[in-house]
């Protein structure tokens, strides 16, 4: 008596981890989300710390005496590190609060993103494959544009002297764009790398 065997190779087959070969992830969406998480890591290190530029200047003291001061400055806090504290800046110029709202909308657009990216990498469903596809896509881009439109504000500004600064300067300030401004950038650069790659992202087809 002939016992019909079924190996599992047939066209619904299912592999060693329990899925159809069209319910597998998509590889390139994976990536896209990876290098999204490490853009968003990146962006949120840079808004949240103090060296987006560091001020160096002369000032005068009650006693005539000249003093160099040196300020660290971030989104939403600066550090004299004559004094050595951290200070809130209160009364920030136009600027610097749209730079922060750039910034802010931009990781959020960040998060969308990430979001859609993972739907469409993990949800199996071809009526919305496209529009997850999409969503990802321009939302990531877009993201990139925003935090990247904000460092270009931000530098702008500083290089035309707009920096808050809370003591009265005495002569030239002296300033440098530090490593904060610069994971911003960075974090703009991975926004739109994962939107790229996003746009090559396919799933995985039914094998006949």
């Amino acid at each position: 008596m002939c016992i019909p065997i079924w190996f599992g190779f047939g066209p619904h087959s299912e592999d060693g981890y329990g899925l159809s070969p069209s319910k597998r992830p998509s590889k390139v969406g994976a990536v896209a989300m990876v290098v999204m998480f490490l853009g968003w890591i990146v962006e949120l290190v840079a808004i949240t710390t103090i060296y987006w530029a560091v001020f160096t200047w002369l000032t005068v003291d009650t006693q005539q005496r000249r003093l160099t001061i040196t300020e660290a400055h971030g989104l939403w806090k600066y550090c004299s590190k004559f004094i050595g504290l951290f200070v809130r800046c209160e009364h920030s110029p136009g600027w610097l609060v749209a730079v922060r709202a750039l910034n802010v909308i931009g990781m959020m657009f960040g998060s969308g993103a990430l979001v859609f990216m993972g739907l469409f990498t993990f949800l199996h469903s071809e009526k919305w494959n496209k529009i997850f596809k999409s969503s990802a896509l321009s939302s990531a881009i877009f993201s990139g544009v925003l935090v990247l439109i904000g460092a270009i504000v931000y530098g702008a500004s500083v290089s035309q002297g707009k920096a808050p600064l809370p003591n009265k300067p005495v002569g030239d300030v002296q300033y440098v764009l530090s490593w904060s401004f610069a994971l911003s950038i960075i974090a703009a650069i991975l926004f739109v790398i994962s939107g790229v790659i996003m746009g090559f992202a396919r799933k995985p087809r039914m094998i006949e």
